[in-house]
């Protein structure tokens, strides 16, 4: 399966190289057990303490995002039901690849020799079209998937006028303090959905909309 638009920046592939590279490091230091290296070590000399940092590769995909689709869409009008096909191709073959499949049946069956409850966990995915309850990873493809669902919105409001898009990452972090607040802790909320993720996703379109600023300024763009 292919892209509608056939469209491929390679440009942008050592930035995905870069991220997958952050994310794996991560994973493959602490696993997900806090072995070999326990999960509140990160090395103080840089960069090794960036790439202990997995949150920040993911946060790099999801800029990338809102990067790519401002500019595939950028003056385009969006036939929803077929963007959202589209997607929905793109985005499903990841969740039901066969190595993917044995690996949830081989969870499965681990949480079953040890007295779990396996239809709890059969439940998660169920619920995982709203809630970050993928396993494996698979709570980025929800946060993403909650994303397309604000993206008309997002491109409208960022034609009307350039300034908007700040505001809804102003508004992002009001929303993040206010939970914090009353909460005591913001975390979940933060890593794991769209309340902490859309500044990234927004930041990524911004990047694309004022991009002719950094265009051969190397300096300025760093």
């Amino acid at each position: 399966m292919r892209s509608s638009t056939g469209a491929h920046f390679i440009a942008l592939d050592h930035i995905r190289a870069l991220a997958a590279f952050i994310v794996f490091v991560w994973h493959f230091n602490h696993s997900t057990t806090g072995f070999p290296i326990p999960f509140g070590y990160v090395p103080a000399v840089f960069p090794f303490a960036l790439l202990d940092e997995g949150h920040t590769g993911v946060a790099l995909f999801m800029t990338l995002s809102g990067y790519l689709f401002a500019k595939l869409l950028d003056g385009k009008s969006i036939r929803y039901s077929a963007f959202m096909w589209n997607r929905a191709l793109r985005l499903l073959p990841l969740l039901l690849l066969p190595l993917l499949l044995l690996v949830i049946v081989l969870v499965c069956l681990r949480l079953y020799a040890e007295g779990k409850d396996v239809a709890a966990h059969a439940r998660t995915f169920a619920t995982g079209v709203i809630l970050p309850a993928l396993p494996n990873g698979g709570w980025s493809i929800t946060v993403e998937f909650h994303y397309y669902l604000m993206l008309p919105l997002l491109l409208w409001l960022s034609r009307t006028s350039k300034a908007l898009p700040i505001v809804i990452i102003f508004l992002a972090i009001a929303l993040r303090l206010f939970l914090y607040h009353k909460h005591g802790a913001v975390q979940w909320y933060a890593y794991w959905t769209i309340i902490g993720r859309i500044d990234q996703f927004v930041a990524g379109m911004l990047a694309f909309q004022y991009h002719h600023w950094f265009y051969r300024r190397h300096k300025t763009a760093l």
